[in-house]
């Protein structure tokens, strides 16, 4: 009987120290990875902590979905196919999955799913083991991106520089023209459209080349009515345009050639805006350290689904435009240690900059 109750004890203690070790693997599993289980259909039969906190269901809401609920349609039919074909043959299938969590977000899994056997050699389940890389993902297409972006940005401002010299010579002949030939109203119209196409050409151009240029601030103390004046020259404004200018003036630290062209895109914004007919009011406004430039136009105001995206590059709603003018001027502005901002009904832009040069000299050094 002795050695019979020491076999059974024996048993015991090492079915014991299994279920232990068991125990041991799922919590490091549980402290270390995303752990999912399914069966043979794909239904989630169990699923850890860090699997509810990366897709953002709870345990409830998720046990017996399939996990077609997490697809995000980033990856193709054979994508799933191939795999779904190589674990229901039995192999162990290694892969980067991009899943979409419950609030609409995506994030991607270093992902090893493993074929588990019953007795009789049917596979009985799927346990998927991975890792959260969504932020090496994320900096790696940050990084692709940038460096598309780089190459973009350089041919872009070498095209730009080589259509500056023709435009320029493209001008000049209009304006000899216009002294020889423009005797009558038809053909004065007619070179005010060659001119008014020169003028947005010309526009674009520069977009791109505030976009892309890093050249380095000049800060200098400016009055903002000589800068405001610089703007208005370099713009061909339309007859039934009509401007309300500020009466007053502020000094401030920037840099002059870059509040220009901030200036210089909100007002042909609202000059387009208006369809080339109505009013467009500028304010400057300050206070002990701020300068404070709003600039306001009489057209039906920006839709409120759009008025966010705005500023962001490439966003556009013109038929002609870049889509880097407004993104250019929000980079200039920040450069400042500014803000921009704008609100509809009517269309209102306020540019708010540093006077004192202290709080500018950072960025100048």
């Amino acid at each position: 009987m002795s050695d019979s109750s020491g076999k059974i004890n024996f048993r015991k203690i090492s079915i014991n120290s299994k279920i232990k070790n068991l125990e041991n693997i799922q919590y490091a599993l549980d402290q270390t990875s995303i752990l999912v289980i399914t069966n043979t259909n794909g239904d989630i039969t169990y699923v850890n902590e860090k699997f509810c906190k990366i897709s953002k269901y709870s345990e409830t809401e998720i046990l017996g979905k399939n996990h077609r609920i997490l697809k995000s349609n980033f990856h193709s039919k054979e994508f799933y196919e191939n795999m779904w074909k190589s674990i229901t043959n039995g192999k162990i299938w290694h892969g980067e999955i991009k899943n979409k969590a419950k609030d609409g977000t995506y994030f991607w899994q270093k992902i090893t799913i493993i074929p588990i056997f019953e007795s009789d050699g049917n596979i009985l389940q799927y346990i998927a083991i991975s890792t959260d890389i969504t932020d090496q993902k994320q900096w790696t297409e940050t990084q692709v991106l940038r460096e598309r972006f780089e190459l973009i940005g350089e041919l872009s401002s070498r095209i730009a520089h080589d259509i500056r010299n023709p435009l320029s010579v493209i001008r000049a002949a209009v304006e000899n023209l216009k002294i020889l030939y423009a005797v009558d109203d038809v053909k004065l119209k007619n070179m005010d459209k060659i001119d008014r196409s020169i003028d947005r050409i010309t526009h674009q151009i520069e977009d791109v080349l505030d976009f892309v240029r890093h050249d380095r601030m000049l800060f200098e103390k400016y009055s903002l009515s000589e800068i405001l004046a610089d703007a208005l020259d370099s713009i061909h404004i339309p007859n039934k345009v009509q401007f309300e200018l500020p009466k007053n003036d502020i000094k401030l630290w920037c840099d002059k050639k870059r509040i220009s062209v901030v200036l210089v895109n909100i007002i042909l914004n609202g000059i387009q805006a208006i369809n080339e007919n109505g009013r467009i009011k500028i304010r400057f406004k300050e206070s002990d350290n701020l300068a404070i430039i709003e600039i306001e136009d009489s057209g039906s105001g920006i839709p409120e689904h759009i008025i966010d995206k705005i500023f962001e590059p490439m966003f556009t709603t013109k038929q002609q435009g870049t889509g880097l003018g407004l993104s250019s001027v929000k980079s200039i502005i920040s450069a400042h240690n500014g803000t921009i901002s704008v609100k509809s009904q009517p269309t209102i832009f306020t540019v708010t900059l540093p006077k004192k040069s202290d709080l500018v000299s950072q960025i100048s050094k």
